[in-house]
């Protein structure tokens, strides 16, 4: 009997380490990783031994007789994802890669990181296991580490949530400091860091929701960001909407798995709620023709009694090849014409969600009819009772640090760079979103800051220790 890997697989990867018979792919440094939305397990070199369920920090491994219903489409991924490969099996992964130590034996090594989520969670781990001596200092702008994961995980997502407890040892190791309620750019610079450290890693991509065009004073009350909502659903707080609500109808911008945890924020109150019984129509505008979300959240909108999902017919046509290997069910769904009040009428105690593909909002304002007013590059223009803001997030303008318009810092392979000279900024590394864009999971990270940490710790291999304990 195999074990399957499930849909909210975390890809940290710790699975393919333990596996004794190499049957976990895309493994990292492997094709296919980079842009798999999970990993799959082998189920013919499957020996069912569980190392992978212990290993696993976010309990997304079952064995395949224990599965749901709604579980057994992630089988049926895992069996497709191997069809006509040819893997050798049997040859466990490495357990113990070669890390080469930060600074010298016995040295006083001093680095800042700065924010608290998966990108720095990571890079603490990867910075212990490479010297015992060091001394990290993590600068945190809220009260609670955590990051996104536990800010704007879904209070639906529990075991994605128990991921936390991965802070518990490197977080509470007698090297590591957390200085809470302090951001860096406004509380503290980066030039600051950078003269009290020998080095400083930037793991705060996610500092801020990405915005849609410039304020609008008239939009108080209509426009919301996912993050807001969620945070607040999360922690069991008033959710910061207007009395009104968000309905008729809602427009979610963007098409991740955030859109899809408001959908279902929506969705689950089912009239009950005074402040949202009045959506029946929800439309959620993704940027690109491709799927950004993942089989699993699909999947569970999908499954909910009170949502019937439709494609707008007058969107771009979905990419399916380009959106994963399992989204083919998405071009599936019955297409409407959001224009027609007859075609998007939804059943009662229903909320018909409408995907409308292709539509990069270039501005949000107000209608003559008090209305919040979407348009997009193409030219469309969409009106609704309130927007969310559900695009993903980007790093914060800092002073000192360069970064593009996609919020991702200049960089070679995390060394931090100076558009000016082209060179690398000395004692500067950056991992996470900041580093690679809005792109991959929680795991995702693990392997982005190992890479960013070898950076660093090659840099301090060239310098002599009498030199870096100056610095």
């Amino acid at each position: 009997m195999t074990h399957v890997i499930l849909g909210h697989c975390c890809k940290d990867a710790s699975c393919v380490r333990v596996c004794p018979q190499n049957c976990i792919h895309p493994a990292p440094g492997e094709v296919g990783f980079d842009t798999a939305e999970t990993l799959f397990i082998d189920p013919r070199s499957c020996i069912d031994c569980t190392a992978c369920v212990e290993a696993c920090p976010a309990s997304a491994i079952k064995p395949a007789r224990d599965l749901t219903p709604l579980e057994q489409r992630d089988a049926r991924r895992n069996e497709a994802f191997f069809l006509g490969r040819t893997i050798m099996s049997g040859v466990p992964a490495s357990r113990d890669p070669d890390r080469k130590a930060l600074g010298s034996p016995g040295g006083r090594l001093s680095i800042a990181v700065v924010g608290s989520g998966p990108a720095a969670l990571y890079s603490v781990r990867e910075i212990l296991q490479r010297s015992g001596s060091v001394r990290v200092t993590v600068f945190e702008k809220f009260g609670e580490t955590g990051g996104l994961l536990r800010r704007g995980v879904s209070r639906h997502h529990p075991r994605v949530r128990e991921m936390d407890r991965l802070y518990d040892v490197p977080f509470k190791d007698d090297r590591v400091s957390v200085v809470y309620e302090t951001e860096v750019g406004v509380d503290v610079s980066i030039e600051d860091l950078r003269r009290d450290f020998d080095a400083v890693i930037l793991a705060c991509g996610a500092s801020e929701p990405r915005s849609f065009g410039p304020a609008d004073p008239e939009l108080s009350g209509r426009f919301y960001q996912a993050i807001d909502i969620l945070s607040s659903d999360n922690r069991g707080l008033p959710v910061p909407i207007r009395p009104e609500g968000l309905g008729p109808r809602c427009l979610v911008v963007g098409a991740g798995n955030v859109a899809l945890d408001i959908v279902r924020y929506i969705a689950e109150r089912g009239g009950a709620d005074p402040v949202d019984d009045a959506v029946t129509d929800v439309v959620i505008l993704a940027r690109s023709n491709r799927v950004a979300f993942t089989p699993a959240a699909f999947d569970e909108i999908a499954d909910l009694d009170n949502v019937d999902l439709a494609i707008d017919r007058a969107g771009t046509p979905v990419d399916i090849f380009g959106s994963g290997r399992f989204l083919r069910d998405v071009p599936g769904l019955g297409s409407v014409d959001l224009s027609d009040p007859d075609d998007i009428a939804a059943k009662p105690g229903q909320v018909r969600v409408t995907f409308s593909f292709g539509n990069e909002v270039v501005d949000i304002g107000h209608s003559d009819r008090g209305m919040a007013r979407i348009v997009t590059a193409s030219g469309r223009v969409f009106e609704s009772s309130s927007v969310i803001g559900a695009a993903g997030f980007r790093m914060k303008e800092m002073d000192g640090v360069f970064i593009d318009e996609n919020g991702v810092v200049l960089n070679r392979r995390g060394r931090v760079i100076s558009p000016r000279t082209g060179d690398a900024v000395e004692g500067l590394y950056v991992t996470g979103w900041a580093k690679r864009g809005s792109t991959g999971g929680i795991g995702d990270n693990r392997v982005c800051a190992e890479e960013t940490v070898a950076q660093l710790a090659t840099d301090l291999a060239r310098m002599s220790p009498d030199a870096l304990f100056e610095r």
